[in-house]
């Protein structure tokens, strides 16, 4: 579905964000065009004990694409309605350009379309500790979840899908409706 905000035609896969969005880069036209600062201080009441990657208090801000932005808002409201808010302890980053951990490509990361959180208690390759409730707030907001993966990033969602889900695991994203 198109959402007017971006213009963007949601679900987009990996196969596509070349096309949709260009080369990486941190200056330049893709950071003029794509990136922003998504502020979430409305939610620090709920959200004041997260810390970030570096231990220290998350200022409720992620640098990240736009395209991510509603959708993140909405999940965040969820997690706070749902009374979910306790069981995210850091916020780890999202705007890295780098090659996926499980190599041959850009890391969704790059293009900053992807945000990861509770890295300690969820390391790559392993089971992770998300909660089904935690992971369905991002997943009813258009975020597939690493976790679901062959091997698993249970830190990991991404607003890009690898594939589409044609089981019925309730984990399965539903494409981002605006």
């Amino acid at each position: 579905m198109l959402d007017p905000a971006t213009g963007i035609d949601f679900p987009f896969f990996q196969s596509q964000v070349r096309d949709i969005f260009g080369e990486p880069d941190e200056r330049g036209p893709f950071a003029q065009n794509y990136l922003r600062t998504l502020d979430l201080s409305e939610y620090a009441d709920a959200l004041g004990h997260v810390l970030d990657y570096e231990g220290n208090p998350w200022g409720h801000k992620i640098y990240c694409n736009f395209a991510m932005h509603e959708p993140l808002k909405r999940a965040f409201g969820l997690i706070v309605s749902r009374g979910l808010a306790g069981e995210l302890k850091t916020y780890d980053g999202s705007f890295n350009i780098r090659q996926s951990k499980g190599g041959g490509m850009m890391s969704m990361h790059s293009w900053g379309l992807a945000v990861d959180f509770n890295a300690g208690t969820n390391p790559f390759g392993q089971e992770g500790d998300m909660s089904p409730e935690m992971v369905k707030c991002f997943a009813e907001n258009g975020f597939e979840w690493g976790g679901l993966w062959s091997t698993p990033d249970g830190m990991h969602f991404q607003i890009v899908w690898v594939r589409q889900r044609t089981d019925d695991n309730p984990l399965n994203p539903v494409p981002w409706v605006a």
